[in-house]
């Protein structure tokens, strides 16, 4: 460990300390966010509340709880590498939400972000007529992010995801 991470570790005790921390070493590397997140704060509350294992909804109330040591390196560790390496933040949790559910994701699929989810979740009216929904076809599936929202909204139709890769079908299976 190095004497600035230790010196952090020494003053940052809280989670609203680490989530204000992040965010502002979010700013100052000038990040991308789009993966999920669209700011340094919402992003830094993601990395932090999923690395101590805490719901993203987490009550107010909890963030002045002090963190143990080895919370704090965890915390340390990951907010580091999402600055240094540039790793999205779902590529560092594993995790993606899409259409209000949670997908596994790592680097041998993209990042569910699209706003197909928006269209799934109002069943695609009001162009679809969703009582005559049948079968769903998800070509290039991916994490399979879209067949299983589809499958949860339509929970009567026959859902086919299909992919070239065979990376991306071992991660669709795990979200299956």
């Amino acid at each position: 460990m190095t004497s600035a991470s230790s010196d952090i570790i020494d003053k940052l005790s809280t989670i609203r300390d680490y989530i204000r921390w992040a965010a502002s070493r979010f700013n100052e590397a000038g990040l991308f966010y789009g993966h999920g997140t669209d700011n340094a704060h919402d992003e830094a509350s993601f990395l932090v509340l999923h690395t101590l294992h805490q719901p993203y909804q987490l009550s107010a109330d909890y963030f002045a709880a002090v963190l143990t040591t080895e919370e704090r390196m965890a915390v340390l560790n990951i907010i580091t590498r999402r600055i240094e390496k540039k790793i999205p933040a779902a590529y560092l949790t594993h995790e993606a939400i899409f259409a209000g559910l949670s997908f596994y994701v790592d680097e041998r699929v993209l990042i569910p972000r699209s706003p197909i989810a928006e269209l799934i979740d109002a069943h695609f009216s009001p162009w679809v007529d969703s009582d005559r929904v049948n079968n769903i076809l998800d070509l290039c599936t991916g994490s399979g992010c879209i067949a299983i929202a589809c499958a949860h909204a339509f929970p009567n139709a026959h859902i086919d995801a299909l992919d070239l890769s065979v990376d991306a079908l071992e991660v669709a299976a795990i979200n299956r």
